[in-house]
């Protein structure tokens, strides 16, 4: 059965109330009836079976069962991912969800081709659904929240204290090992992955003196959107290894 998150709020004296796309899912498509039992996750994390007590009009209320709180993550990711043109940044938010990224930053730069300009917050409000959906289907521990699109200057100085990865390829960066090597601790990591023609030269030296390491992925130069999607996966598998 797919998964259903829910929230603390919806829930009240051991019992939780589900509505909306989640209910019409349950009860038009999945069948249940009062007295199945079905299998719920926290948005933030834990992983719940509820009884069905009451299906009425456009709710059913679950009485929880039992609870498993959320595996430990070794290793944390921000994806800070800069926009890009056409449908290629959904399925960069999709694959990212599925890879195993805890949150999402999009953010605009010298290069970026998109300008979102009114859309900014309807686009953002598409981004979060497809990320929904991804955390549902890839059986995801909790829901993966993507930002309102930043500024450059304003994506760089997110996750202060964390280990913070600039991808670039410059021959002479360090290789993601060796940054490993180098963070052999860290909890958190944020990946900051650049647009089509990567970052300017400036932007770079901005990032830099804002603690991001300049991180060499390989030999191959890859499109950005694939950047977006096997860098997260090369870092969690790297910190998973140690």
């Amino acid at each position: 059965m797919p998964q259903f998150f829910i929230t603390p709020d919806s829930i009240t004296d051991g019992r939780c109330t589900i509505r909306g796309t989640d209910f019409r899912h349950l009860v038009r498509v999945r069948r249940v009836r009062e007295g199945d039992i079905i299998p719920l996750r926290m948005t933030a994390g834990g992983e719940l079976s509820a009884r069905i007590v009451v299906i009425a009009g456009d709710s059913l209320i679950a009485e929880i069962i039992d609870k498993k709180e959320p595996p430990p993550v070794l290793l944390k990711v921000t994806l800070c991912a800069a926009l890009l043109k056409g449908k290629k940044f959904d399925t960069v938010i999709q694959k990212a969800v599925e890879i195993g990224v805890a949150r999402i930053v999009p953010f605009e730069s010298a290069r970026t081709i998109p300008d979102l300009g009114e859309k900014r917050e309807e686009r953002r409000g598409r981004w979060q659904r497809i990320a929904d959906e991804a955390s549902k289907q890839c059986l995801g521990s909790s829901l993966v929240p993507v930002d309102a699109v930043q500024s450059f200057d304003e994506a760089i100085l997110r996750c202060p204290g964390c280990a913070r990865i600039l991808a670039h390829p410059d021959r002479g960066a360090v290789g993601i090992r060796e940054y490993r090597t180098a963070h052999p601790d860290a909890s958190d990591a944020a990946i900051l992955v650049g647009p089509e023609g990567g970052f300017t030269p400036e932007e770079i030296a901005r990032a830099e003196s804002n603690g991001w390491g300049t991180v060499n992925f390989g030999f191959t130069q890859m499109r950005a959107e694939t950047a977006a999607m096997v860098l997260p996966a090369l870092v969690i598998y790297e910190w998973s290894s140690r």
